[in-house]
């Protein structure tokens, strides 16, 4: 074999492996791409849910007030004198009628007797004139002055018992004598106060209702209140203003309570709560409220096809248990982790709470 030939094939060894080597070389970078391909590809993101249902529930309005009595009126003097008597302790419930403050009766007693006496000689003097006349032995006019002197005579006799029954500032209804304003030794004018009384029977909670409810509320209706202490009496709607405080745009509410034989006080912190409707709603815990990108409240759920929806939702009701809001599907599943953490539209992989099912 000649040096020519040797050198030919020499090249073409060569040739032969580099094309050899550059074929491996690019089943390798292949290889490579395809390995890292598979490496970057995401998984799927699991989403712990759980399944939510609505049903049938009351709408009701809610307002805070206070307790408040039914009436409230201050005893005041009809006349001047003194206070001599204050018979009933501050607290106490009293009858209509119940003497309050007396006052010393002076010089009223002695005219009322004088106005008594002076009736009956006015009387006696009519009989008489009366007699005569039937007789014939005095004038029918004389008749009529002895009349009229009579009558002028019995009204002074009321005028005064008017006057003397003045003395004796009584209870105008029953009710609970709150507060003494007069002692004994204490002179009292016309219009000055004796004491203050108050009706609670029944107590009345008086709230502000936004022009937004008040149109939905009518006296009558049935309603609960509880108070700061956490107990609960039925009540009734018995006057909805339909005038608003200029100030505040708010409609005054008064509802009576039925309280039994319980004593509650006036002054005290209560909510009221008139039903006026139901609705399909939903219970949930408000951990699970969120905000979306538009700033809406509401609430993230699993789609059929197993993506991230959005549902905005208005809560009508809370409780103890949780809120009831409105604006979700009848049946649901609600993600109850990382709900903050999943736009809307990802997919994922729905895991019902308390982990994945085999």
């Amino acid at each position: 074999m000649n040096k020519s030939v040797k050198i030919a094939i020499a090249i073409f060894v060569v040739i032969l492996v580099w094309f050899a080597g550059r074929s491996l070389l690019r089943g390798s970078i292949s290889t490579q791409k395809e390995s890292v391909a598979m490496t970057t590809e995401k998984p799927v993101p699991e989403a712990v849910t759980i399944q939510a249902s609505s049903k049938l529930h009351p709408i009701r309005v809610e307002a805070k007030g206070r307790t408040a009595p039914d009436k409230t009126v201050t005893v005041k003097a009809g006349t001047t004198g003194t206070v001599i008597s204050t018979p009933v302790s501050e607290g106490r419930f009293v009858e209509k009628g119940t003497l309050l403050c007396g006052l010393d009766v002076e010089s009223r007693a002695a005219r009322l007797k004088e106005a008594e006496a002076n009736r009956d000689a006015a009387r006696v003097d009519y009989e008489a004139a009366e007699q005569l006349a039937e007789k014939g032995l005095g004038p029918k006019n004389r008749v009529t002055a002895t009349q009229a002197s009579l009558n002028a005579a019995e009204a002074a006799v009321n005028a005064a018992r008017v006057e003397l029954s003045k003395t004796q500032i009584r209870a105008p209804f029953d009710g609970i004598f709150e507060t003494r304003l007069a002692e004994a030794g204490d002179f009292l004018s016309p219009g000055q106060a004796c004491g203050e009384l108050v009706d609670m029977s029944p107590v009345i909670v008086a709230v502000q209702v936004s022009e937004e409810h008040a149109g939905k509320l009518t006296t009558g209706m049935d309603a609960r209140v509880r108070l700061a202490s956490g107990a609960e009496y039925p009540a009734k709607l018995r006057y909805v203003s339909r005038s608003a405080n200029d100030s505040t745009r708010t409609f005054r509410v008064e509802a009576a309570m039925e309280t039994g034989e319980t004593p509650v006080p006036a002054g005290i912190t209560a909510q009221l709560f008139v039903p006026i409707g139901e609705v399909e709603a939903t219970r949930i815990s408000p951990g699970l409220l969120t905000l979306n990108d538009s700033g809406e409240m509401g609430l993230r759920y699993i789609q059929a096809d197993n993506t991230v929806g959005f549902a905005p939702v208005t809560i009508i009701d809370e409780s103890p248990q949780g809120a009831w809001v409105t604006g979700l599907p009848k049946t649901t599943q609600l993600i109850s982790l990382g709900q903050d953490y999943l736009a809307e539209g990802v997919k994922v992989k729905p895991v019902p709470k308390g982990g994945a099912q085999p």
